[in-house]
Parts: structure tokens; C-alpha cells; sequence
């Protein structure tokens, strides 16, 4: 197995983001042409770490990795977790000079509207990528298959003029993943239109920021308050309603609602508390190089 470090410049790096189940895995498993093309479609998680995959066939005129990364939200790692994963690799290729050719994010044109968790996503990618990497942004639509095309091409348009306006405005374009291999070539195109550095690696190298101070950590500040204001009045709500209630079923069930929000809330308050703290400061202590590197696999063309 290869490591970060010996990835080299004339590699091309393509990072694949996006929340939780919307095809991450599926989109480089078809691009590398390896199995299990299905994966990825489920509730569940199915990348837990950051992955490096050496593809074993050029694209353009030159070898290409691909990131895999988890999203937001992940089934079963915090987000303080997953932003600390993506965090290590940016801040790692930066300090190594690898250019991060091309970044992708991956939506499913299947969801009917921005669900909390899915605008989270969106807001966390910005925070990282910062405005400059648009250019090398391509917002990539997953799960044709799944919708019929005309009430898509809608939903799509919705979403341009509504969510992605000010990406596509700074650079950032929009292409379709039908689950092939061509499809996946027609997204990638030939070489890389523009080479940036993301927001991230640039505050806590070039500026040597905290990431509590980063864009990315001031965004998910917010949304960890917010979140916790939300399940605190919650759990207000559901011990009024256990007291109120004469019937021992009903009550049950309300007095298992609120351990479990309880139990969120002090999940929350946690990530919160890890935050504050300074989770990256290792980055940039004692520990070893190599013991915070992603890990690489190697695919061959088949």
C-alpha cells in the first residue's frame, strides 16, 4: 500500500464530496472501474475514513486519484470528526504541494427539497473550499435513474437559481452522473480547467489558524448552537408532555423520546466542547508525520 507521500505533482487529485448517500463511493468505484458499483444508496454510511484510490488508467494526460470522503452527517462518526478527517488530507496535500485539480459535489436530484441536513453539507463544503475554489468546483447530480428526467431538469433548475447561484456565479459548473463510466469521463473531462487551493489548508498553514478560527470550524460553531437550541426546547417540550399525560403507554413513550434527545444533547455538547478545545492542534505538534497521513489503495484497470 502507497501513502500520501508518494503522491507527486503531475498526479491529478480529484476530491469527491457530498452528504451521506449520495453516490461518492458509486461515482469513483465506476470511474476506476472496480465492483460494487451499488454502493452508497443506503441510509446508512458506507465511507467511514478519508480514502485515496490510485486509478490504474489516465484521464486526460494523467494519472488520476480520487478522494473519497464522508459526509456530514455520517451514520457513525460526529461531525467534528469527519470535518478533522477532511481537514488532515487538505492540510497534508497543502503542506506537500499537491494541487487539488478538481473538486466535485455530489447531490441526489431524487430529494424533493433541502432537508437541514443537506443545506449543513452544502455549508460546510463552501466554509472549506472558500470562494476561490469555485473554479474548480463541479456540482455533480446523482441518481438520474431514480427520477423522471423532465421533473429533474426542473428540480435541478430550482436549485441553481436557489442554492448554487453564487458557486456557479464564482466559476463553480453543473454536470449529470447516470451511473456509467462515459458519464463519469464526460464530468472529469481532459485536464483540470484551473488549479486552487482550498480555503481550509490556507487558514491553518498560511495563517496558522486553529480550526475553531477556520471558516469551516466558525460554520460548524454555528450550527452546533443552533442545534442545540433546537433539542434543548425539544426536550422541554417532551417533560411537559410526560407529566401532562394520564396515560402509562403515552408517557413511555414520550420519557423515551426525551432520553434519547437527551442523549443528542449531550453528544452535541461534546462536539462542542471539542471545538472549543482545538481538535487540530496535533497537526502541528509532536505527533509523527506518517501517523497522520491518509492511506492509499491502488486499483487497476480492468
Amino acid at each position: 500500500m502507497a501513502d500520501l507521500r508518494e503522491l507527486s505533482t503531475n498526479e491529478r487529485i480529484i476530491v469527491v464530496m457530498g452528504p451521506t448517500g449520495v453516490g461518492k463511493t458509486t461515482f469513483i468505484n465506476c470511474v476506476a472501474q472496480r465492483g460494487d458499483h451499488g454502493v452508497g444508496h443506503d441510509i446508512e454510511s458506507c465511507t467511514a475514513d478519508v480514502e485515496l484510490i490510485k486509478v490504474g488508467h489516465t484521464i486526460g494526460s494523467r494519472n488520476v486519484v480520487l478522494v473519497d470522503t464522508p459526509g456530514f452527517d455520517d451514520t457513525y462518526r460526529s461531525d467534528i470528526d469527519i470535518l478533522t478527517m477532511i481537514a488532515e488530507f487538505l492540510v497534508r496535500a497543502y503542506k506537500k504541494g499537491l494541487p487539488l485539480d478538481t473538486i466535485l459535489y455530489l447531490h441526489r436530484i431524487t430529494d424533493k427539497r433541502m432537508t437541514g441536513s443537506l443545506m449543513k453539507n452544502l455549508k460546510m463544503f463552501v466554509s472549506l473550499c472558500g470562494i476561490q475554489s469555485m473554479p474548480a468546483v463541479t456540482i455533480v447530480t446523482t441518481m438520474w435513474n431514480e427520477v423522471d428526467q423532465i421533473q429533474g431538469q426542473k428540480r435541478e433548475q430550482s436549485l441553481i437559481d436557489k442554492m448554487w447561484f453564487d458557486m456557479i456565479e464564482k466559476g463553480s459548473d453543473v454536470r449529470h452522473f447516470y451511473g456509467t463510466y462515459e458519464s463519469a469521463l464526460e464530468i472529469l473531462g481532459g485536464d483540470p480547467r484551473t488549479v486552487n487551493t482550498p480555503l481550509l489548508p490556507e487558514e491553518m498553514v498560511g495563517k496558522r489558524r486553529k480550526l475553531k478560527a477556520t471558516a469551516a470550524g466558525s460554520e460548524l460553531a454555528r450550527e452546533v448552537k443552533s442545534l442545540l437550541k433546537q433539542r434543548k426546547e425539544a426536550s422541554r417540550k417532551l417533560q411537559e408532555l410526560s407529566k401532562q399525560s394520564t396515560n402509562e403507554i403515552e408517557r413511555r413513550v414520550f420519557e423515551e423520546e426525551l432520553h434519547e434527545t437527551n442523549e443528542k444533547i449531550r453528544k452535541a455538547n461534546e462536539e462542542s466542547a471539542v471545538l472549543r478545545r482545538g481538535f487540530l492542534d496535533r497537526l502541528f505538534g509532536s505527533k509523527s508525520e506518517s501517523s497522520l497521513v491518509p492511506q492509499v489503495g491502488s486499483v487497476s484497470q480492468s
